[in-house]
């Protein structure tokens, strides 16, 4: 259950913790008070996205803590498979700020949000307003269905998706491949072409760049033989009275003699000896090169017609040899396939129906397991509404038929009859304001005892209901508190006086700020909140009086 919730610099809530406890907790307080705010937050730290908007204006980050005990073994099993450590407190936090990043952790561990919504999920279940609007859509009352479905339906749904998914792969393809007989023998005559221009290039991995290299060579052999020649002249032939070689004897011969009676620079020496070695091999590699250097103007012309096939290609085909080379590959398998045009067409075809088939048969087997759950959906919906005051109430869930989805091929809507005599009807055209937190009410207890969810929260659920209506909703949701955690926020009356725990958040003006505050009630002042939810703003002995004998009860 949930134990803590530490609030820092949230919207209106500039510090404020709440120590929640077993059972009903009601939270109470005038519109725009920051009731609501509560919830927010809570949802944020248990993986609902925020903006930093949320932030108190005037701070640079806003702090959500929420301290968890008493988890389930299922939420335990989660914990494990995300690899998180098994305490006796789950503290789930999350920190937004204005110039980076949210950071979310579990027991001080960072984990993403996306995975946080994975643990949180059989943790609590928060129910909003909001939620009203979401039963009437149809889609999501498919995953309603669902979502009371065992692994097994749950793998089925799954297996589904990906078989249809690959179904439109393979009807892409199939519509691709199906051209026209026109258009087909065009393309059949571009691929030889093109496959013919490739093939006779007779394409080799040294055309990437030895072909080029050597053609540069030739077409510039005059000017490299030139410039090496005049290497060769400035390194050998007396320049200004200078020769490299002679020069370098020179200073040999010089360190040779000194080193007779002092050997301190025999390495440099040595060293002298090598560079002098080594310039003499340098020159006659230089001349080998010049001797080999052959100018062939047959050969020049071959190399440049090849060089130009080459370009050509690539412009054409592919920026390298290998991607030609791919590119080949791929031409030819698809000439293959128009040259057998009808056979490949065909199993093309047998694939695409096979799939279909298999994809059917998962279809069928989904909705033959929704019509299970929906008949036990039926029977549980129709006693919670009788137990909520929907007396004559009856409940349906009709499947029709559909093409063929990821989701199957069920339209399923919920159909509702709240009065003697009426027909089945739509739930989204037939339920009023209070009638639809009341079915709510009903989906949520039953979906809180399949998932045994530890901890209910309802944000006014009570909208639209009073009177004895008020009294019996109050009394399911008593009811529901007594083997989990419930926090209500509530304006009724009938609801608040069977708080076993009644916070008050109340909004306070002080220096141009605004800040919303919480107080856990005590007796006395849980009669005067109760007073002022039965009387208005002015509170008379006779609320009071009222209020006393509500909570007696």
């Amino acid at each position: 259950m949930l134990l803590e919730l530490n609030i820092k610099n949230f919207a209106i809530i500039e510090d404020l913790k709440v120590d929640f406890e077993k059972g009903l907790n009601v939270i109470t307080g005038e519109t725009g008070s920051g009731k609501s705010i509560i919830i927010d937050a809570l949802s944020i730290v248990l993986g609902q996205r925020a903006s930093k908007d949320i932030i108190k204006t005037g701070k640079d980050y806003a702090y959500i803590e929420a301290v968890f005990s008493n988890y389930n073994n299922e939420f335990a099993d989660i914990l494990k498979e995300y690899g998180l450590v098994l305490e006796e407190l789950i503290v789930i936090s999350k920190e937004i700020k204005k110039d980076r990043p949210s950071i979310t952790k579990i027991n001080g561990r960072t984990i993403t949000t996306n995975t946080l919504s994975k643990i949180t999920n059989k943790l609590i279940d928060v129910f909003a307003q909001h939620e009203n609007v979401s039963l009437m859509n149809s889609n999501n009352q498919k995953d309603l269905i669902d979502s009371f479905g065992d692994k097994n339906h749950l793998n089925n749904l799954e297996k589904l998706k990906e078989s249809i998914d690959c179904l439109h792969k393979l009807e892409k393809e199939y519509d691709e491949k199906s051209l026209h007989e026109k258009d087909k023998e065009r393309e059949i005559d571009l691929l030889k072409y093109q496959i013919e221009e490739i093939e006779n290039a007779s394409l080799t991995e040294e055309d990437d760049s030895e072909t080029e290299r050597e053609y540069k060579k030739l077409l510039n052999i005059s000017s490299i033989s030139k410039d090496l020649y005049e290497s060769i002249e400035l390194m050998r032939s007396n320049y200004d009275s200078f020769n490299i070689e002679d020069a370098l004897d020179n200073v040999i011969s010089n360190i040779s003699m000194s080193i007779k009676y002092d050997d301190t620079l025999k390495s440099d020496y040595e060293e002298l000896e090598n560079i002098r070695y080594s310039i003499s091999s340098i020159l006659s590699n230089i001349e080998h090169y010049i001797n080999s250097l052959d100018y062939n103007e047959e050969k020049l012309s071959f190399l440049e017609n090849r060089v130009n096939t080459i370009n050509n290609l690539k412009k054409k085909y592919g920026n390298t040899i290998n991607d030609i080379e791919k590119y080949l590959l791929q031409i030819k398998d698809r000439l293959n396939f128009l040259e057998n045009f009808d056979q490949e067409l065909k199993k093309l075809e047998d694939k695409i129906n096979i799939n279909r088939k298999e994809s059917l048969d998962l279809a069928i087997k989904i909705q033959k397991q929704r019509r299970e759950i929906s008949d036990y959906l039926e029977e549980n919906v129709k006693n919670e509404l009788r137990e909520l005051n929907i007396e004559n109430a009856r409940f349906k869930v009709e499947i029709k038929e559909k093409n063929l989805s990821v989701d199957g091929i069920d339209h399923i809507e919920f159909m509702i009859s709240t009065n003697l005599g009426e027909d089945f009807k739509p739930l989204s055209k037939t339920a009023s304001g209070g009638e639809m937190s009341r079915i709510m009410l009903g989906f949520k207890s039953i979906i809180a005892k399949k998932d045994n969810i530890p901890t209910l929260i309802f944000d006014e659920i009570d909208t639209g209901i009073s009177g004895k209506t008020a009294q019996i909703v109050g009394n399911k949701i008593k009811k529901l508190s007594e083997d989990r955690q419930i926090i209500a926020i509530s304006h009724l009356p009938q609801i608040v006086s069977l708080a076993d725990a009644h916070y008050l958040i109340e909004k306070e003006e002080k220096e141009n700020h605004t800040t919303s505050n919480i107080e856990k009630l005590n007796e006395n002042r849980k009669v005067e909140e109760l007073a002022r939810l039965i009387g208005g703003y002015d509170i008379t002995e006779t609320a009071l009086k009222a209020a006393r004998e509500m909570l007696l009860k």
